[in-house]
Parts: C-alpha cells; structure tokens; sequence
C-alpha cells in the first residue's frame, strides 16, 4: 500500500509540475501571476514546516502503513482524481495563470456543474490525505492548513477576474453553485 501512496504521489506531482511549468497559455489573456508564486510558497513553507521536525521524520520512518495510512492514501487518490477530472474538462480553458482563453467561454459542465473550483478542491482534499497519512500533530496541521489557505486564497482572486470578465452570467452561476466541497 506505501507503494501505491507514492506512485499517486508522483502522478500528482508529475501533474502539477507540468501544468505549472509545461502547460502553455495558450490563446489565454493573462490577467493574474502573483497568485501562482502565492500558492506554491505557501504549499512549500506548509510542507517545510511538515517535514523539519526531527520528530515527525523519526516518526515516518518507523511507523506502520496502517488503517489512518489507508484511509489517507484514498483520500489523496481521490483528491488527485478530481483535480484531473477539472483540468481535463477545462481542456484548452485550463492555464497556469489567471485569465480567460480568447473564445471566452464560462465552462459550466463537469464538475463545474457542482463545485466552481473542483482543481482547487482537489488539491485541497489531496493534502488532507496527505496530512491523514502523515497522521502526526503538527505536521498533518501544516500540510493541510497552508495549501488550503493559499488555495483559497487563488480561488478568492480567481473569482473577482471572473466576474470581471463574465458579469451578470458568472454571478448567476456563483449562486447556483459552491465554491468548493
């Protein structure tokens, strides 16, 4: 089962790496950068603050892939799922910074039906498992509280470009649908 933790681990970092560096922005009229530096200097302080403790290295090292291990792990690959479900119905919408593609478009079906920001929540949900499995206090608090405040914090800027651009027609899908989870 460790070995299943990583490989979606991996995937999952393999994922965002490309997305975050690779993926072009194609046709997108860039309209925010600062929140993507925002968001992965919080996911990385949250992660260091994780990992520093001697305590909690020691405490990985030795511990058993146990039933909090398991649960944590699906909770990840469920995480890791949803934010692949979302790029992929976003398809060429989907870029690295915020901005709308040229043919402006509100993409609305997927799970765009339900969750106005279902890549964010993914990574939120992705962290929890991570902070599951890593089931130590404090560093399950860190790995999960500071990627879920920096992705909130993307969604929040997110919004306030999308408004802009869509208007009245974003607003009427703002109250039809939730902001994450």
């Amino acid at each position: 089962m460790k070995s299943f933790f990583w490989a979606i681990v991996f995937f999952w970092w393999a994922l965002d790496f490309y997305l975050l560096v690779f993926k072009p922005n194609h046709e997108q009229k860039v309209a925010e950068k600062k929140s993507k530096f925002i968001v992965t200097l919080l996911i990385f302080i949250g992660l260091l603050l994780a990992l520093v403790p001697e305590g909690f290295r020691t405490t990985w090292r030795h511990r058993e892939f146990g039933p909090a291990q398991i649960a944590g792990t699906f909770i990840l690959l469920a995480g890791v799922t949803i934010r692949f479900l979302s790029v992929l119905t976003l398809g060429k919408h989907f870029a690295r910074d915020l901005g709308v593609h040229r043919e402006k478009e509100l993409v609305t079906s997927g799970l765009y039906r339900w969750i106005r920001h279902p890549s964010y929540t993914g990574e939120i949900i992705s962290f929890l498992g991570v902070g599951v499995v890593f089931w130590h206090f404090p560093a399950s608090v860190f790995v999960i509280l500071f990627p879920a405040v920096a992705f909130t914090y993307r969604a929040i800027v997110e919004e306030k470009m999308l408004l802009e651009e869509f208007g009245r027609e974003y607003e009427e899908y703002r109250k039809r649908t939730r902001m994450f989870i």
